[in-house]
């Protein structure tokens, strides 16, 4: 008889473990996605800077990625979180084995 893993089999929960690592992978690929995205609609300033532009008829950062977030579904502060996670590691940067939390928590200062 095989050992139980809570509720289940021992290879059901391989199997479940098997799941929830593709399912964080799929997760942190996402999360990398929007930043970039996210990036892309309105790039990372110095704090407080101008619209590289010049032009004073686009929307502020805020409102950019504010509309953004709202039309793909998910809290302004999310995408604002993903957006600057994607500022601090270029692609270059990330590593496939690491999800995008871990990359996130390394960028704080300590």
């Amino acid at each position: 008889m095989s050992a139980m893993v809570g509720s289940v089999t021992r290879d059901r929960y391989d199997e479940l473990v098997k799941l929830g690592r593709d399912s964080v992978a799929t997760m942190s690929s996402a999360q990398w996605r929007l930043g970039d995205a996210a990036i892309e609609i309105e790039p990372m300033r110095s704090y407080g800077g101008a619209n590289p532009s010049g032009k004073d008829d686009l929307f502020t950062v805020s409102e950019a990625i504010r509309i953004f977030a709202e039309d793909v579904g998910l809290a302004n502060t999310t995408v604002r979180g993903y957006r600057w996670v994607s500022s601090r590691r270029p692609k270059e940067r990330r590593r496939a084995d690491v999800s995008h939390t871990i990359h996130k928590v390394l960028q704080h200062p300590r």
